[in-house]
């Protein structure tokens, strides 16, 4: 039995509002249902479904409906304190496979502002008219092109629109502000520096929805971060410091979502979560 938009919205409604009533009786769960918090495996009902008190006003709903997948970001309280959620649902036969979360809290990210997350940016909300679409195939060859990209510490391979914009944990940083040590760079810009090299490698990749009927991606990897290179040389700018995450060996779990229009990246958003080196992602 098919799941379409309409019945995976629903189902990641339902998955919501159990969620902060601490009710799993309210979800269709299949027998063996997985579920993980960034990159652990718990049993349902642990961790953030323990805590969690209210979902926002910002809550994005996106899904493949032909691989029975669905995908939600929005801001909960959590102990009376915001965190940003990510959630993926496997969907088969109108009852939940699979739960994959990530949860950027103050406590396990370096940058969160949800203070920026009160409605979702009309973008993604668009519709690709049918005609336009590219295939899945080359959706996630265009967005693989922005890892390779960061590992190489090349923004000319990303197929960027000129007015692309990335925003982490509520936060934009690409553009990013006049007073950051990168300016105002556009999103290629920025990689080409090599200020970025620090992310060794970008390692699993996962794209497991394509929505292309609003040209949305995501991906979910892990930027890998040995710490065995703490600065860089920017031409014109001389000798720069790569940031935190390149002062000790971490990884972060990303889940990271692009909106492809005219078959450029025209905005991307994510939900970031420090980890330790390396760290399971919970799906291998």
């Amino acid at each position: 039995m098919g799941c379409d938009r309409t019945c995976l919205d629903g189902i990641a409604e339902q998955y919501l509002a159990a969620m902060v009533a601490h009710d799993l009786s309210r979800l269709p769960l299949a027998k063996n249902v997985k579920f993980t918090e960034d990159g652990v495996r718990l049993e349902l009902g642990d961790g953030l479904w323990a805590t969690a008190s209210g979902v926002g006003s910002y809550k994005l709903f996106f899904a493949e409906p032909s691989a029975g997948a669905a995908g939600i970001y929005t801001v909960v309280q959590e102990n009376g304190t915001p965190a940003i959620l990510f959630v993926r649902l496997k969907v088969a036969n109108r009852k939940i496979t699979e739960i994959e979360t990530l949860v950027a809290r103050k406590e396990t990210t370096a940058i969160l502002n949800t203070d920026n997350l009160k409605e979702v940016r009309p973008i993604f909300l668009e519709t690709v008219p049918a005609a336009d679409r590219p295939s899945r195939a080359e959706m996630v060859s265009m967005v693989g092109k922005y890892f390779d990209g960061i590992e190489q510490g090349n923004g000319d391979i990303v197929p960027f629109d000129k007015d692309c914009i990335r925003i982490e944990n509520g936060i934009q940083t690409c553009p990013g502000s006049a007073s950051s040590p990168l300016g105002a760079l556009s999103c290629g810009a920025q990689l080409s520096t090599k200020i970025f090299t620090y992310i060794q490698t970008v390692r699993p990749r996962r794209f497991p929805i394509v929505d292309n009927e609003r040209g949305l991606v995501l991906a979910i990897v892990r930027f890998n971060h040995p710490a065995t290179q703490q600065t860089v040389e920017v031409p014109g700018r001389g000798k720069m410091s790569m940031g935190r995450y390149s002062q000790w060996p971490n990884s972060t779990q990303i889940a990271e979502l692009f909106k492809i229009k005219d078959r450029k990246i025209k905005e991307v958003t994510a939900v970031i979560v420090t980890q330790a080196y390396k760290a399971p992602t919970g799906w291998e």
